[in-house]
């Protein structure tokens, strides 16, 4: 009788063990940096002053863009970025730039960027201690990740990108 208990005790534990298996390897997405990964929520001070999370534009396409005010293709694809704000911020698609400001050579230089390119009228974000730089493990700047309404990373593009480019991305997603 002693042995029956054990042994229902075991199988009711491995079936609870393989439940839990099964549950968080297929209902649950994996949080990472690559496409098909639910991108990795973080906070950030903005060029605004105001602090804002990545989850803060749940629900919208987010074309999230780490930059550099030394990085020659970030200044060659900011002002893309920004007409492509401007023409599809009303369909639910917002660009969030982020300044990775622990690989600026100082923070004058980036927020003369900002200033240039007119960035505030985007998320403008400050990565001043390199926390997405780590989070999303940054490898080249400019790096651009689209993210779907639903925060699944859709595509990593590293290096330079154009408003074409991401145009098409875009229209499959809407």
């Amino acid at each position: 009788m002693k042995q029956k208990y054990i042994t229902s005790l075991v199988i009711a534990a491995a079936v609870v063990a393989i439940g839990y298996v099964l549950f968080t390897n297929i209902s649950v997405q994996k949080v990472g940096t690559e496409k098909g990964d639910a991108a990795a929520d973080f906070t950030l001070p903005m060029y605004n002053g105001e602090n804002h999370s990545l989850s803060s534009y749940e629900g919208d396409i987010v074309i999230m863009n780490m930059w550099a005010s030394w990085c020659e293709p970030c200044t060659k694809e900011i002002p893309e970025l920004m007409e492509l704000h401007k023409e599809y911020n009303d369909q639910g698609v917002t660009v969030l730039t982020i300044n990775m400001n622990s690989y600026e050579r100082n923070q004058t230089e980036a927020e003369k960027f900002v200033e240039e390119f007119d960035m505030t009228q985007t998320p403008a974000m400050i990565d001043e201690e390199g926390e997405v730089a780590d989070l999303y493990n940054l490898q080249y700047l400019p790096t651009t990740y689209v993210i779907a309404s639903d925060g699944t990373i859709t595509e990593k593009i590293a290096g330079e990108t154009n408003f074409e480019q991401l145009e098409e991305i875009i229209e499959e997603l809407l």
